[in-house]
């Protein structure tokens, strides 16, 4: 099968379309001038590039305006102009999206950050808050662009845009779609910028990318959103390809988090396999878009795994960093680098790596310093995030290279669950417990000592939030008995849920940049600011070298997660992942962002939230059998919906086909209630983990756990998992061992 761009749309600070910003960087334009959207005083640098003269108020409706961000602004530009390019209404064909991305609507929210760390009074659920959660853009693009089918936003940091994208061929290279929209966006804020600059990233010049003399990044902000689907659906619809997404790859470096893996092992090892999943070798390459953040060490890092992947190769490959013109746009960048490569290899045109002078390295890298024309077949796009995500994507010219057939989807698996909450620190049979009537536990944090888990001088710069996830994680994994022989752990990733993020945390870094100045700013406090940060801590603390990130989708965050990891392994993008969600007691959830959205999903509606994480150990029924080892249940389907279909559950077998079955939910809500009354499952009974878990964002994570806990014991025979927040949903089947129910998954 092959997978085709069918519509590129573009916002950067070059131009507000994708053939503007192309045509700017062929011309070798520069788009950094002063910050203009706050005062910088006190950061190594004064300048970005920022998308100029673009504000909310032209993009957002007159209405509902006072809860969008700029990032929703660009990014639903973006979104209609990929759509338009590829004649595509989803109105009338089903269409995807995957988004990535990190700021969400920081910029337009720290200031009440700031405040609200000071004085409890100004902790109020105020309209701008609704900015806030990550998800929001994906909300936005949903009500005034389209209605799609089902959603995902993903945050991997600088490599959110890119791993939006290989999600999206995922779904496709499995037949779980026909058409995705995919990219990332990100505006540009205080918190960020300050971030960089405390950490000594920030250049104070424009960003000099591969350059000898380089001295750090220039930040920048924009979104990319591109069309993917399958050819056949393109030739139905009498669309031409403007490039075909041949190859891709996501891994993980465990190694820091935020400093690269300096050798560029994992990076080669990535770009590998994403030739290897395109069938294309490094002779097909032409064209190399690269991460090229002009820091020291990753562009250091990126050359020697250019040079591992590539080899005798390398000195005939041109490669340019699309950085030094429009900076580092977050998690946009991978997407808008992404849209870059795609029209070089559709317009036979080679962008510039602007700001060079001497090449900073002996190997024979070529290093375009002005346009050339030229004919790309192929050519990578190369993502590197915090905390070690890389993401590799291999475009080439439509139908240059033989078709090949499309993937099998995998039987998944569930080994093991790992729980911290209320009820104390707990394996796959202590979940179980979860779903018991009993006292609720009361707010605030719970009763949690990371030493008896983890080894305190390794994990001395994970915050809490971060050996909550490590410790469920270390659980999880000891009970499956990960660290034995036949395990793969390049093959082995993390995804977890949250809804809001570190809020409080943000809160206090900002409340200090606003109180002392940027310079006071704590580069050890920043990277745990991401919302990308505690997966990503967990992982490196295992050494987990698969596909690394989190997701965001309010009260159900912690299924999206679940639901995205079993897609993955599917694919064979990995064999085996954790995947829950974690949620961190927070004042200003409880006061502010909680009750903006308590009346719409039941989480939490008293104001009073514990914290907790949960996670299930999910892995490709191959591999199981491989090791000797024995699941604790399949997953015989799922899905995941937006808007209000008819029928979200559709696919899914009567609950009579199934024998002893439950419903298991975070909440027994009006929303489960109207998914589930006009059904066949609506007498069947249901078991929720409100009552011992706790109504916070991340217990959905513990239902999971729970109904795989008590599949595993015998006690059912097959077990429903639904979450729901306002406006979506996800469900999956799980079925004892034992028990063989041939249902497709949608």
């Amino acid at each position: 099968m092959r997978i085709w761009v069918t519509g590129i749309g573009v916002v950067s600070p070059l131009g507000r379309d994708a053939a503007t910003t192309f045509a700017a960087l062929l011309a070798g334009e520069r788009a950094f001038g002063p910050v203009t959207w706050f005062d910088p005083t006190g950061c190594r640098s004064s300048i970005a590039a920022e998308v100029g003269g673009l504000t909310v108020a032209e993009v957002a409706p007159a209405e509902g305006a006072e809860g969008w961000s700029r990032t929703d602004a660009m990014s639903v530009l973006a979104a209609r102009a990929a759509l338009a390019q590829a004649e595509l209404d989803p109105a009338t064909l089903p269409v995807d999206l995957a988004f990535g991305g990190t700021t969400a609507g920081m910029l337009e929210t720290e200031g009440l950050l700031a405040e609200m760390h000071q004085a409890a009074e100004a902790r109020l659920p105020l309209g701008r808050m609704l900015s806030h959660p990550l998800s929001s853009t994906v909300d936005r693009m949903q009500d005034v662009v389209a209605p799609f089918r089902r959603a995902r936003t993903i945050c991997s940091a600088c490599s959110s845009g890119a791993n939006a994208l290989l999600m999206a061929a995922s779904w496709l290279s499995t037949g779980r779609s026909e058409r995705v929209l995919a990219g990332g966006g990100d505006g540009i804020c205080r918190l960020t910028y300050t971030g960089f600059s405390c950490l000594g990233a920030l250049s104070a010049e424009p960003c000099r990318p591969f350059d000898k003399d380089r001295d750090g990044l220039s930040m920048g902000e924009g979104a990319a959103l591109l069309v993917l689907e399958t050819e056949q659906s393109a030739r139905a619809r009498g669309v031409d390809p403007i490039a075909e997404l041949r190859g891709w790859a996501v891994g993980a470096e465990a190694h820091h988090i935020t400093n690269p893996e300096p050798s560029g092992k994992t990076a080669a090892r990535i770009m590998a396999a994403a030739l290897e999943r395109g069938a294309l070798t490094p002779d097909d390459i032409d064209y190399v878009n690269a991460h090229g953040t002009a820091t020291r060490l990753n562009d250091q890092m990126e050359v020697q795994a250019l040079a591992g992947c590539l080899g005798a190769r390398l000195g005939r490959v041109a490669v340019s960093s699309s950085k030094g013109q429009i900076g580092h746009t977050l998690g946009a960048a991978g997407a808008i680098e992404a849209a870059i490569t795609a029209m070089t290899i559709a317009g036979g045109q080679i962008p510039p790596n602007m700001g060079l002078v001497e090449a900073d390295t002996e190997l024979p890298l070529d290093l375009v310093r002005t346009a050339r024309q030229g004919e790309v077949r192929a050519a990578m796009s190369n993502s590197f995030g915090f905390g070690g995500s890389d993401v590799v994507l291999v475009f080439a010219q439509p139908g240059r290279f033989a078709d090949r057939a499309g993937a099998k989807p995998r039987s998944v698996v569930v080994t093991a669950a790992g729980t911290v909450g209320a009820l104390g620190v707990g394996d796959t049979a202590a979940a179980r417990d979860y779903v018991d009537l009993g006292d609720p536990p009361g707010p605030g944090q719970v009763d949690f000592d990371a030493k008896g888990y983890l080894d305190l001088a390794r994990a001395r710069r994970i915050d809490r939030t971060g050996r909550l996830s490590a410790t469920a994680m270390q659980v999880a994994m000891g009970a499956a008995g990960v660290g034995q022989s036949g395990w793969d752990l390049e093959r082995f990733g993390a995804i977890l849920g949250s809804a809001f993020g570190s809020v409080d945390e943000c809160s206090a870094f900002i409340h200090r940049v606003f109180e002392k100045g940027a310079k006071f700013a704590s580069p050890a406090v920043f990277p745990s600011l991401l919302p990308s940060a505690p997966v990503a801590h967990a992982s490196i603390y295992h050494g987990l070298g698969g596909p690394v990130f989190a997701c965001a989708d309010l009260g159900a965050a912690s299924e999206s997660a679940l639901v995205s990891a079993i897609e993955l392994i599917a694919a064979g993008e990995a064999d085996a992942m954790l995947a829950g969600g974690v949620e961190q007691a927070s004042p200003i959830t409880e006061a502010v962002l909680g009750p903006l959205y308590a009346t719409q999903d039941g989480s939490g509606a008293n104001g009073e939230r514990s914290e907790g994480t949960a996670v299930v150990l999910v892995e490709s029924e191959e591999g199981v059998a491989a090791r000797g080892g024995r699941p604790l249940a399949r997953v015989e389907w799922s899905t995941s919906w937006r808007g209000a279909p008819s029928n979200p559950l559709g696919g899914l077998p009567s609950p009579g086909e199934l024998g002893s079955v439950a419903v298991f939910l975070a909440r027994d809500d009006a929303a489960a209630r109207a998914i589930l009354d006009h059904t066949a499952w609506a007498a069947v009974p249901r078991r929720t983990t409100v009552q011992r878990a706790g109504g916070h964002e991340g217990a959905g994570g513990f239902a999971a756990a729970a109904a795989a806990s008590i599949l595993a014991a015998g006690e059912l025979d097959a077990a429903m998992v639904l979450g729901l927040a306002p406006d979506r949903g996800y469900g999956l089947l799980l079925s004892a061992v034992a028990t063989d129910v041939a249902v497709p998954s949608r």
